[in-house]
């Protein structure tokens, strides 16, 4: 003879406890042995700190608002695999630019954008590309975001870099 079925509510109780128990986890065990993770490698690397999760949340809000498109990325984590750069002539692909993508925001090596894509009207047929790289240069100067801009107008934004501060760059003033 079997016990009594839980009802729906109290099957929904045990899920919620669940997850409860879950972010519960999550905030006090593991995310604080992320964190500490993260600052071990990046003190074992010398990298110096760019960014905060400030900076990187105003980000990805002017990207989504202010952008016409939301730009392609690629993104290192400090605790990955090193990445290689892709290459960028033909992206037929936007990013999405949400939490679950680029969180653990502490976690952020660099992001490589590429603010433009090329448009796909039909399956075979190959569109336009629509560019914002001049937009996106001045969303980040508006933000007062350090940023590398390289020979392929791809734009490289460091969380954490070599503390030669020669190798992040400011556009010079009234540069367009």
């Amino acid at each position: 003879m079997t016990g009594k079925q839980p009802t729906r509510s109290e099957r929904t109780a045990r899920r919620d406890a669940d997850l409860a128990a879950l972010q519960t986890h999550w905030n006090e065990v593991a995310l604080p042995r992320l964190k500490a993770a993260v600052r071990a490698e990046v003190e074992r690397r010398g990298l110096t700190s760019f960014m905060n999760r400030t900076r990187w949340q105003a980000l990805r809000d002017a990207v989504v608002a202010e952008l016409p498109f939301r730009p392609a990325f690629q993104i290192q984590n400090v605790l990955g695999p090193r990445e290689t750069p892709w290459r960028v002539d033909g992206v037929d692909w936007q990013g999405t630019w949400i939490d679950e993508d680029l969180e653990p925001l502490f976690g952020i090596e660099w992001i490589r954008v590429v603010p433009r894509y090329r448009t796909r009207p039909g399956a075979l047929v190959e569109g336009p590309v629509e560019d914002c790289t001049d937009a996106f240069r001045d969303l980040l100067g508006g933000l007062n975001i350090p940023f590398r801009e390289d020979e392929a107008q791809t734009f490289w934004i460091y969380g954490y870099a070599p503390a030669d501060p020669a190798t992040l760059t400011s556009p010079p003033e009234g540069a367009t």
